[in-house]
């Protein structure tokens, strides 16, 4: 039936055999080769996954700021540097003068909304004392207000406002400055 010694049918199943041996390669080739992640890419691989966790974890809101209106420039204005002094209430003091702009104008205009820094000295003067008050005509007499310290910061509600000074004795009122700062 079939003779061992037969070159062709030798030859066949060599070639045959040769055949199956290149098949095999060739689908060898389409497979994808899984190689073991060496140590220091498996370190640099949870290092990513741990960074990317803790960005997200960052990005959480933690509060909100709400930042309020406001307004820019001074926060008292004038319409004088050199203020008008009115009668004084009493010819021998304990007494009060009224101090503006002139006739019915303010001494100064606040906007109520910052503080502001009054500087002086009354020293030398028979002056005890300074206050703000609402303003009126220069003859008026000064009532209430509010007194006024050097170098000590206030805010007066929005308005217009005069200064009243209290002495004290008789004599020459000397003039002295008052300086504004905010």
């Amino acid at each position: 039936m079939w003779d061992k010694n037969d070159p062709v049918k030798h030859s066949l199943r060599e070639l045959g055999s040769e055949l199956s041996h290149r098949q095999d390669i060739k689908d060898m080739s389409k497979e994808r080769i899984r190689r073991p992640l060496r140590r220091d890419t498996k370190i640099a691989v949870s290092m990513a996954i741990v960074l990317a966790l803790a960005m997200v974890v960052a990005a959480v809101n933690l509060f909100t700021h709400t930042f309020p209106s406001g307004t820019t420039g001074a926060h008292l204005t004038t319409a004088c540097s050199t203020l008008t002094m009115g009668p004084p209430s009493a010819p021998v003091g304990p007494g009060t003068v009224r101090f503006n702009c002139g006739a019915t104008t303010p001494g100064f205009v606040a906007d109520g909304t910052g503080p502001v820094t009054p500087t002086f000295t009354l020293g030398g003067t028979l002056y005890t004392g300074i206050t703000i008050v609402a303003s009126a005509s220069i003859g008026t007499v000064c009532t209430g207000g509010t007194a006024l310290t050097s170098g000590t910061a206030l805010t007066p509600p929005a308005g217009s406002y005069d200064y009243c000074a209290s002495y004290l004795g008789s004599g020459s009122l000397l003039g002295f400055t008052l300086t504004w700062s905010q």
